[in-house]
């Protein structure tokens, strides 16, 4: 009774922690769409990053974990891949409504299943291909090609689920052994040195004066600072450390499959976000999508039927 009752109240704790990273991910997302015509990604890399490194260095040293990561290549490379799908999401935020970008990046349960059949040799369940094609209607049904004109824009947002899922895969299968701290300390050094490379990338070759102008967000260098965008920095800063703890802590806690069902409420904030602090308002076509998508992610994530056994007894 008593690990019952334990089980039940580490499930209630993680499905609360979930809740609030996907709460501080959406809010997050929402305030950099909301600034982004007056800075780049790069710029927001390394700013953020001046003040969640501080962050969680002290958290670390509170919780007296200063331990060596225990695969260094292994933790690069999910660190580089997550830094790669945040880029992504973020160069598709000043062109896409908040909500088509955030349905857009959780169909990677979609890739994972795709990734995960195609490691075992082909091998596709039928839940599997009707997961997928469930999702690729729900992207469709949002993106309307032949009805909307459809950019390159609209891509990055698969690529970033394409990215976020090979980054879950080696989070489970070589990174199980870091700490939750560790792996937010990677990403954000990910941060760091990604914003700088991009920071020095741009200002030092700077390329067509007319593409800069249009994409001034994802292709220009360092803009002119001020209190706001301090401000905007401590922020995302709190919240980007908020909301990788909680998340950690959340699948340490809680099954699996209840966690990954209730990470879907930051589809639900988004769209909050959306109405509050953008004026978006998603149409018919786009929630409908959303749910699409979120019934493939869900499709995806509920346990195989085990298999009939030969023999009885």
């Amino acid at each position: 009774m008593h690990n019952l009752f334990r089980c039940h109240v580490d499930n209630v704790l993680a499905i609360a922690m979930i809740i609030l990273s996907a709460l501080a991910i959406s809010l997050s997302d929402a305030l950099i769409k909301l600034n982004s015509a007056d800075t780049s990604i790069g710029q927001l890399y390394v700013l953020r990053s001046l003040f969640a490194l501080p962050l969680l260095l002290l958290i670390m040293m509170a919780r007296g974990h200063c331990q060596r990561p225990e695969g260094l290549g292994w933790l690069i490379c999910r660190s580089l891949l997550m830094a790669v799908m945040w880029a992504m999401v973020y160069a598709a935020l000043p062109a896409l409504s908040l909500s088509v970008v955030a349905a857009g990046v959780y169909t990677f349960p979609l890739f994972m299943a795709l990734f995960m059949a195609c490691s075992r040799k082909g091998r596709w369940s039928p839940r599997t291909l009707l997961a997928v094609l469930t999702g690729f209607g729900g992207v469709l049904v949002m993106l309307r090609p032949g009805v909307e004109r459809v950019s390159w824009q609209m891509l990055l947002p698969l690529s970033a689920a394409a990215c976020y899922a090979l980054a879950a895969l080696v989070t489970r299968y070589r990174c199980r052994q870091e700490h939750a701290l560790m792996l937010s300390l990677g990403l954000n050094l990910a941060f760091l040195l990604t914003g700088l490379g991009m920071l020095l990338l741009f200002n030092w070759w700077p390329l067509q004066a007319d593409l800069v102008a249009r994409h001034a967000f994802i292709f220009s260098g360092w803009h002119a600072t001020n209190i706001s965008h301090w401000v905007l920095a401590a922020a995302l800063g709190g919240l980007i450390v908020i909301a990788s703890i909680t998340m950690a802590l959340a699948y340490q806690r809680g099954q699996p499959l209840v966690i990954a069902t209730f990470d879907y409420s930051y589809l639900v904030f988004v769209v909050l976000w959306g109405v509050v602090l953008l004026g978006e308002h998603p149409d018919f076509f786009t929630l409908t999508g959303m749910l699409l998508i979120m019934g493939a992610g869900l499709l995806t994530l509920l346990p195989a039927r085990a298999r009939r056994q030969g023999t009885r007894g």
